[in-house]
């Protein structure tokens, strides 16, 4: 009996938070594959320009040289995102007492989190 409690409580949080608006989600998704082409993309030709040893690297090392700069960028974003819905954002006042606050959402943080 708990054990179906807990499911129908499982699909309702997934039916209610993550699936409310499909196109959000599969639209981060694409847009950051591209970002993560783009950035990748600029990384070798910023660094074909601006760094000299970066014509000496084999293949494989201007992969992760790449690759590095996409974990870079990213980690940059998320963390602007964090500030943004932590000090700026009303997402997480205390003063909303409807839910919980790991339940809440709001568009910008779909989009972030994908």
């Amino acid at each position: 009996m708990e054990v179906k409690s807990y499911q129908s409580q499982a699909e309702s949080l997934l039916k209610e938070y993550i699936l409310a608006d499909p196109l959000v989600p599969y639209t981060s998704i694409v847009g950051s594959i591209f970002a993560c082409k783009m950035v990748y993309d600029l990384a070798q030709l910023i660094s074909a320009v601006h760094f000299k040893s970066y014509s000496s690297f084999s293949n494989i090392q201007r992969v992760e040289w790449s690759n590095r700069a996409i974990s870079t960028v990213h980690a940059i974003f998320i963390t602007a995102m964090s500030l943004y819905f932590v000090f700026w954002s009303d997402l997480f006042l205390d003063n909303q007492l409807a839910s919980l606050i790991t339940f809440r959402s709001a568009f910008p943080s779909t989009f972030t989190l994908g």
